[in-house]
């Protein structure tokens, strides 16, 4: 039988602010543990979130850039689930009216250009993290990161290959520091992915059962970790198993993904809206603010740099690669006296 893998990317991106998404506390990265923990990131009795106005224009920003729809009316909510660097039992999200709705990113993987559709961007708060290696028999945690700026980006299950879901990650990372709502550091966690995977039989539009590789911060091993579940997946189904739905981690060392826990559903989290955050309001005016401090987006500046200097397609796409490549390239010219083929070719 012929098989087709189907993926879709759930994408974390840490926002680029100076402080937490619902408090005043830092979000600088490498402070001792604790340091920045302040009574709302601890959950104190009593305390009270105040939302990042600098979170929501990140979100905007965003959204323009892939011209999605700016959510006129956003709710927080609170998605309840127990873990040990979550001090308040929820996590404050949204669910049913994101910041962000339906928009796409095009990806070129070889000659083929390909569309993928944007489900939704919303923003939420980062968990604490626990800390393993320090400690003999015990876990340490950590709280500096709870209450960090999230944007979660989540897709169509439009993907086809492992390449596919490479090249659309990378587009993603590129985007999100051109537009400076992101670091990009991915060794630091700035931006993560988690892999939706499933396998089904070739022609069939019926999607297959689901696992999700959960934070993925190295497009390499991103590479290997689909390769091996698309197989693993296959190899088990043809040996007349089932796939469970599940999430799963993968292994650098081994290669391998193994299963974590079950995969949980929305009903799972009770969402239910956050009684202690009004509904966010973007107006038009709010979103003009944002649209008109936006730089020109890589394709944008891709097309000028072609008609404008004269370039091949290949040069002003590994120009455009970065923001600060453009700007290099375009100072760069102007001081050459516009020779703008040669300073392409150095």
């Amino acid at each position: 039988m012929q098989w087709e893998v189907v993926i879709g990317l759930e994408t974390h991106v840490q926002l680029q602010t100076n402080t937490k998404i619902f408090c005043g506390a830092s979000t600088a990265f490498g402070a001792e543990p604790n340091t920045q923990a302040d009574a709302v990131s601890i959950a104190l009795p009593g305390v009270l979130p105040v939302l990042n106005k600098e979170a929501v224009q990140c979100a905007i920003r965003f959204g323009l850039s892939i011209d999605a729809e700016i959510g006129r009316r956003s709710v927080f909510a609170r998605k309840n689930y127990f873990y040990p660097d979550l001090p308040k039992g929820y996590q404050i999200s949204q669910f049913e009216l994101p910041v962000v709705g339906k928009g796409r990113i095009t990806i070129q993987v070889g000659d083929v250009e390909k569309t993928i559709n944007i489900t939704r961007a919303h923003l939420e708060e980062d968990a604490g993290k626990s800390v393993h290696e320090d400690f003999h028999g015990m876990t340490g945690i950590d709280l500096n990161r709870a209450g960090t700026p999230l944007l979660e980006i989540v897709t169509e299950p439009d993907m086809r290959s492992a390449a596919e879901a490479v090249a659309y990650a990378k587009k993603l990372h590129e985007l999100v520091q051109w537009i400076g709502i992101c670091d990009g550091n991915m060794q630091e966690g700035s931006f993560r992915c988690d892999v939706n995977v499933s396998v089904r039989p070739k022609g069939s539009d019926k999607l297959g059962t689901r696992r999700e590789i959960k934070n993925l911060n190295s497009f390499r091993f991103m590479q290997q970790a689909i390769e091996y579940e698309t197989r693993w997946q296959i190899e088990t189904l043809e040996d007349g198993g089932k796939i469970q739905q599940a999430t799963v981690l993968f292994d650098p060392d081994t290669g391998e993904t193994r299963a974590m826990r079950s995969k949980e559903e929305a009903n799972d989290y009770r969402y239910f809206p956050d009684p202690d955050l009004l509904p966010l309001v973007i107006s038009e005016a709010d979103i003009d603010r944002v649209r008109s401090t936006m730089p020109e987006l890589p394709e944008a500046m891709q097309a000028r740099f072609q008609t404008e200097y004269a370039l091949p397609a290949y040069d002003a796409s590994i120009i455009t690669a970065s923001r600060g490549m453009a700007d290099y390239f375009v100072a760069a010219v102007q001081a050459f006296g516009g020779e703008a083929k040669l300073v392409a070719n150095w």
